[in-house]
């Protein structure tokens, strides 16, 4: 497993930023940063047990949940499931509605108090940092 420790995440920012090179990168197994396939995911969950404290209990165990999931698809060779299933992990660490993993697989609660992502929130650099 290859990954540096000093790229774990240790804000919501860094992790959805790790996220979304983990989703670019997971399909062809090509990693920036020293990282290979197991080091990617094992830095994001280590990223989540960092924020474990900011995020609460019950929203660390469902990112952990969410990244375990999504890398088991990637190993079983379906990247549309386990780039769905990132992309959601990240709508969840942002606080907002997940749309991209099919619903009837989806088996977390959802907030329906929680808004939709939107272009700005995207845009948005500051998004996510502690």
């Amino acid at each position: 497993m290859k990954y540096r420790e000093e790229t774990i995440p240790k804000s919501s920012g860094e992790l959805r930023d790790r996220i979304s090179d983990t989703m670019l990168s997971a399909p062809r197994r090509q990693f920036r940063d020293g990282y290979d396939f197991d080091g990617a995911f094992f830095s994001m969950s280590r990223g989540v047990e960092n924020l474990r404290g900011r995020l609460g209990n019950a929203k660390a165990d469902q990112l952990a949940e969410m990244l375990a999931l999504s890398k088991a698809h990637y190993e079983a060779s379906d990247n549309k499931l386990g780039g769905a299933l990132m992309e959601d992990t990240k709508m969840v660490l942002m606080g907002r509605q997940p749309w991209a993993y099919p619903k009837e697989r989806y088996r977390w609660s959802i907030d329906p108090a929680l808004p939709e992502v939107s272009e700005a929130d995207l845009l948005n650099k500051e998004w996510g940092t502690d």
